[in-house]
């Protein structure tokens, strides 16, 4: 039986960035890669509904990328929401009335952690940041701001990944960002974990350039070729991940790099590939694609 997933992005607020007793803006798209149309959200403090939120906002920038369900075009949400020190759990609502688990903010850990996020914001605000052409490159969008909220969140969702895969943490002592980009996701493990031996490498010139011009106190970044091998000994990283980088590459040329991958991570460690996945396939979705990655 063929499962149709719920495909979302919850844009704001980013989990370090929830401010508590005051009013945060809820705002992002959900649909159903399916028939079942999805109208509203309910959300619930600690158990008790609060509100009902509709579904229904234009969001034409991801109905271009999949047009065989027209749900999409209006798969937007936005709603002001007031979060105070109680747990939230957002649940969809579909046009059947039927409802499903959407997510759930764990509110209490928020604050436990409000002095640890103060600081790492402070942190990154003395890092600089691309400019808008550059941010392009990588994450299709021009949002300098954006970018930057980015940053640690998305680390967080990878460290949350890693250890829901059950991999200790505490055991990383070196990594490669294969693809680096711009450096966002380095400067993310910077912040939460100096202690690691930070590398990347990308193909593209433009955006190594300005990492190594920017962001040589957190990492050290090389250039690659569009082949292997790379300039690093056996057995080096502890870590080694991909995001949406053999995406771009065609079947032969990721086996190569496989091989090369495997050469240089340690016989202990983890590679972490993100692919796009079955609902690109069942959409017969071709190049320069709505990125889904959370990382």
């Amino acid at each position: 039986m063929q499962y149709d997933p719920i495909v979302y992005l919850l844009e704001t607020p980013k989990y370090h960035l929830l401010r508590i007793d005051k009013v945060n803006v809820f705002s992002g798209w959900v649909f159903n890669f399916g028939s079942q149309k999805i109208t509203s959200l309910n959300v619930y403090a600690d158990e008790e509904l609060i509100g009902n939120f509709m579904v229904n906002l234009p969001r034409e920038d991801i109905a271009t990328y999949i047009p065989s369900i027209p749900a999409v075009k209006t798969c937007g949400f936005s709603f002001p929401l007031e979060v105070a020190k109680a747990d939230l759990t957002f649940e969809i609502v579909f046009a059947d009335q039927s409802t499903e688990l959407f997510f759930q903010f764990d509110v209490a850990s928020i604050i436990n952690q409000q002095e640890y996020f103060t600081k790492l914001n402070q942190q990154l605000a003395l890092i600089p940041q691309p400019e808008p052409d550059l941010i392009y490159l990588t994450q299709g969008h021009y949002n300098v701001a954006e970018y930057r909220d980015s940053i640690i969140s998305g680390v967080m969702n990878l460290h949350k990944y890693l250890q829901n895969s059950g991999i200790d943490l505490t055991r990383i002592k070196s990594l490669l960002d294969f693809g680096c980009g711009t450096g966002r996701l380095l400067v993310g493990w910077h912040l939460l974990c100096p202690h690691i031996d930070l590398n990347g490498c990308d193909f593209n010139p433009n955006l190594l350039n300005w990492v190594q011009q920017n962001l040589a106190k957190q990492a050290t970044c090389i250039e690659n070729s569009l082949l292997p091998p790379l300039p690093y000994a056996d057995d080096k990283f502890d870590l080694i991940y991909l995001v949406s980088v053999f995406t771009h590459l065609s079947l032969d040329v990721q086996k190569l790099w496989i091989q090369e991958l495997k050469r240089i991570v340690k016989p202990s460690g983890y590679i972490l590939i993100t692919l796009h996945g079955e609902i690109y396939v069942r959409n017969g979705f071709g190049k320069n694609q709505i990125k889904f990655n959370n990382f």
